[in-house]
């Protein structure tokens, strides 16, 4: 048994390793956070709405952590729904570009709107079944080490294929170089769900673990009360602490690529430079971030918080003396960012792998998102509305404020040794 064991978790490690660095492509050339509300602004889609995009997504996870975590923690294997929300997301990107070749503004905004939502809400639930699956198959160095590996190589492959596909296609009409990369972040999102079908999944033969009991639809009431359960868990009360400031830190890449978009959605390189920007900063963050993440998660959340505080800083600073006309200052400024929003991100998904009990950890992560998601939803909503009114510049303002706050929090809260908390 411990040799059959053995031999799975060889198997598993470089099909894991392989479908994460293919997924982290597929999502790079096709970021609802950077590429996506590039092309809305492309497309002569108001500031507001691809403001809102990100409101919308939210909507459609939060609706995935209400209501599917349950159903995901109690579904034995989890795999095949990881493969088929990786075809979903593609559906979705194709779609949007089907409708958006019409060249309709209205249909391309109804297509916008229901592809954002629809991501969201197939990519919160592959978010739920992925911590259950890597939680339950791979040790935290090994998730650690393969998390990394992801950013770092799927971040070098989005690269090459960027700059390959911006030479192929340069000299066409800027939505035929658009399509081909949402094209290739189709084929690559196929690639990866194929690519996790080859993965040898454990599947527990007791009964009696809760995870297979059968399930029953909840009203919104339970749903309610079971998110309430959670805060009498003291380490779901700290974690809440340090993540609700985060939620504003997140909206940095979306809001970064907005204001790129605003000043570069004419430029032949704009596209081309923040999906570099972004790509960069995914695999600047895989060797910088591991290393120092192997010691403390709390430096990397406290400087990836005082990263961007102090890009948004420069970046208004430039904004407001009108010498921010070229592309390389939004793309050095997209790329600071995305290192530290990359390094933000992975910490606290590890820290939380790390703190929270296996038998709490689908249901804890649902609450946690599902509260992080309804902030992010009103916030970044308000926030495209002042974008709309105002300029872009203003939101950046009010992150900018939020991240000072966000790395005293993460101070005071995360622990500096992250091994020693493990199953806290």
């Amino acid at each position: 048994m411990a040799k059959n064991t053995i031999d799975t978790g060889r198997r598993n490690l470089p099909v894991l390793a392989s479908q994460s660095i293919l997924s982290q492509v597929a999502w790079t050339l096709g970021s609802p956070s950077v590429v996506l509300p590039f092309l809305a602004v492309s497309l002569e889609l108001p500031i507001f709405l691809a403001g809102a995009l990100v409101s919308i997504r939210m909507t459609g996870s939060m609706i995935s952590d209400l209501f599917l975590a349950r159903p995901i923690a109690a579904q034995a294997r989890k795999k095949r729904g990881i493969a088929l929300t990786e075809i979903g997301i593609g559906g979705c990107l194709l779609m949007a570009l089907v409708i958006a070749a019409t060249g309709s503004v209205p249909l391309t905004a109804i297509a916008f709107v229901a592809a954002f939502f629809l991501i969201g809400l197939i990519q919160e639930s592959q978010s739920l079944m992925l911590s259950d699956l890597l939680g339950d198959h791979l040790r935290p160095k090994s998730r650690m080490i393969i998390h990394y590996l992801q950013l770092g190589a799927g971040g070098l492959g989005a690269i090459g294929l960027a700059l390959l596909i911006h030479e192929i296609t340069k000299g066409n009409p800027p939505f035929s170089r658009h399509s081909a990369v949402i094209a290739a972040s189709v084929v690559f999102f196929l690639f990866s769900a194929l690519c996790i079908l080859g993965m040898a999944e454990s599947v527990p033969d007791d009964k009696t673990n809760p995870n297979l009991k059968p399930i029953h639809r909840q009203s919104l009431r339970d749903i309610v009360s079971d998110i309430a359960s959670m805060f009498e868990q003291q380490w779901f009360r700290r974690y809440m602490v340090m993540r609700l400031p985060l939620v504003v830190v997140t909206l940095s890449v979306p809001f970064f690529a907005l204001i790129t978009a605003e000043a570069h959605h004419a430029s032949a390189k704009g596209l081309t430079a923040v999906i570099i920007s972004s790509a960069s900063g995914y695999l600047v963050s895989a060797p910088l971030w591991q290393a120092v993440n192997m010691k403390s998660h709390r430096a990397v959340m406290v400087a990836g918080n005082l990263m961007i505080a102090g890009t948004g800083i420069v970046l208004l600073a430039f904004h407001y003396l009108h010498i921010d006309h070229e592309v390389h200052l939004h793309a050095i400024s997209l790329f600071v960012v995305s290192v530290a929003a990359t390094g933000i991100s992975s910490a606290r998904k590890l820290y939380f792998l790390d703190v929270a009990p296996k038998d709490q950890r689908v249901q804890g992560a649902a609450a946690i998102k599902a509260i992080c998601r309804l902030t992010a939803v009103i916030l970044s909503a308000a926030m495209a509305g002042v974008a709309h009114l105002h300029e872009v510049a203003t939101a950046i303002g009010f992150i900018v404020l939020v991240s000072f706050w966000a790395a005293f929090a993460c101070y005071r809260i995360v622990q500096p040794q992250n091994p020693k908390v493990s199953g806290a």
